[in-house]
Formats: C-alpha cells, structure tokens, sequence
C-alpha cells in the first residue's frame, strides 16, 4: 500500500508537469497533426511549391512563343523551316541528320 501511496503522492506534487509531459507527448507524437507529420507534410509542400515555379516558368515561356507567332510572321516562317523543312518554291532544302534538334 506505500506504493502506490508514494505515487499518489508523487503526482499530486507534480500534476501540472505530469499534465504538461501528457500533453506534449500528444501534440509531438500522437495527435493527427503532430510534429512527426509535419515534417513530411513541408517538405512535400516545398516539392509543390517548386513544381508550381516550374510550370509557371514553362507556362511564360510558351506565352511569350504565341505571342511572338501571333505578332511577327516571321517567326512563323523561321519555324515552318527549321522544325518541318518547309520551303519557298525556287528553293532546295538540304537536312544533315548529325544537326537535327531532339525534342
């Protein structure tokens, strides 16, 4: 019985630090939203937050592209030539396979 009257005690010294450590333990490791959880949860959202710079980047790219088409036909042309070989009709059009563009 001094056991167990020693850690009624002992908690009732020490109630709010034993309520504290409860706590802590619940919001570091057991709650949902925990400090284990967010970790990965950040830096997935950072992988995101990349990938999202990325495609606003390529987005911008391929705006400014249109934009250039639809204003200069010039850009038309120069592409018409490099990316499908076409030509004007007193022209001949000679393709070296070692200076293609990979796409």
């Amino acid at each position: 019985m001094s056991k167990i009257h020693s850690v009624w005690l002992f908690m009732r010294r020490h109630k709010y630090f034993i309520t504290f450590i409860l706590i802590a333990l619940i919001v570091g490791v057991v709650d949902e939203d925990s400090f284990l959880n967010r970790h990965p949860r950040r830096v997935r959202i950072d992988v995101l937050r990349q990938e999202i710079a990325n495609y606003k980047r390529q987005y911008d790219e391929a705006d400014s592209k249109i934009r250039e088409l639809e204003s200069n036909p010039r850009a038309v042309e120069k592409i018409a030539r490099e990316r499908y070989f076409m030509k004007r009709s007193n022209e001949d059009v000679f393709v070296f396979a070692g200076e293609q563009e990979e796409e």
